[in-house]
């Protein structure tokens, strides 16, 4: 289940990402990413609050900056460093 989401999560961070990660723009790409990939897995409620709160987990370890650094990495790597924001998230939609 888990791969699963570090999938999803993986698909949403190839997205391309300008300039900031999380300007307002940015945070509305990856959130549309996000829910058009996981809806289907998670219904559209689920998907919405795993998608808002996978933002926020991100926001608070990773800042502009950094997150950039990470997305430059190989699909692997990207997956192990955000693997903490889809577990917890995971984690809050199954309660």
């Amino acid at each position: 289940m888990i791969r699963k989401y570090s999938l999803i999560l993986l698909l949403i961070l190839l997205i391309p990402i300008k300039n900031h990660a999380f300007s307002e723009i940015n945070q509305q790409q990856i959130y549309i990413g996000c829910y058009q990939n996981s809806k289907q897995y998670l219904g559209s409620n689920k998907a919405k609050t795993y998608c808002l709160c996978t933002i926020q987990k991100l926001g608070k370890k990773f800042n502009d900056e950094e997150l950039k650094e990470v997305f430059k990495q190989k699909p692997e790597k990207i997956i192990k460093d955000t693997e903490f924001a889809s577990k917890f998230c995971e984690k809050e939609i199954a309660e």
